[in-house]
């Protein structure tokens, strides 16, 4: 027999619209749609040092790697990149830097053209046989070959006359470029005393909702982030976002702007 309490309850519920809820507790449990997140490509060097900054799981695994090594060059890495738009960075307890060391000669490269003639006129003339013994094989296979390349760093045969004499004929070697040798750009972490600096903030999200955030991410437009990866996003304390070597600003839409 049912209670009193059952039956008040029953009858109440006939004469109030809107207690259907107490016959379907599966209305009670709906969980609410999590409120969506916008992500605006800035420039980093516009970040505030007082910013807290979002990193992914496979960034944080790479730039642990790269503070425990010192000489490991991150330049391949897109986050390092924004980094180095950063004065410094506080990341796991200590501050770094991205540094940028620059490595190579400061060398030369001359390229010549090597070509016959008839008669040397006024011209110097050198007899290839008087060259010393490896310059003679590298003026030999240059006169064959019809040009010639010298390397400041790696010495040799750098042709000072104008006009070679070599078997009977006579050979031109013609200047026709000099370049200065490149160098090398090389990102490195390394730790620093400075003060001011970002805080990175390793965020959670798991490998479905990185996919997902993926396929919405726009480098070069605000894009409006939704669902499960907005949720996690929120819940950070990420004022803004690295991902793919693009710095994102963190905020929530207020005009129906991002796509």
């Amino acid at each position: 027999m049912p209670s009193r309490r059952t039956v008040i309850g029953t009858v109440a519920c006939t004469l109030v619209t809107g207690c259907s809820g107490l016959s379907d507790p599966s209305s009670q449990e709906a969980t609410a749609t999590p409120a969506p997140v916008v992500l605006s490509p800035v420039d980093a060097a516009a970040v505030p040092h007082t910013a807290t900054v979002g990193i992914f799981s496979e960034t944080t695994t790479e730039l642990i790697a790269a503070t425990r090594d010192a000489s490991a060059a991150v330049t391949d890495h897109g986050w390092a990149h924004v980094l180095h738009q950063f004065d410094c960075f506080a990341f796991d307890g200590t501050t770094y830097a991205v540094v940028e060391r620059t490595s190579g000669s400061v060398g030369y490269v001359k390229e010549y053209s090597v070509s016959e003639v008839d008669n040397p006129g006024n011209e110097s003339t050198v007899r290839v046989a008087d060259l010393p013994g490896s310059h003679r094989r590298t003026a030999v296979d240059a006169i064959a070959a019809g040009k010639h390349r010298y390397d400041s760093d790696k010495g040799g045969f750098e042709p000072n006359s104008s006009v070679y004499a070599y078997n009977g004929s006579y050979y031109v070697f013609s200047l026709e470029d000099t370049a200065d040798k490149p160098t090398v750009v090389r990102y490195s972490v390394e730790p620093t005393d400075g003060n001011r600096c970002v805080t990175l903030e390793p965020l959670s999200l798991d490998a479905a909702q990185v996919e997902a955030l993926d396929a919405t991410l726009q480098p070069d437009a605000a894009s409006t982030v939704t669902d499960d990866p907005a949720q996690t996003l929120a819940a950070s304390d990420a004022g803004f976002v690295i991902r793919d070597g693009t710095c994102y600003e963190l905020s929530t839409p207020n005009d129906g702007t991002g796509t």
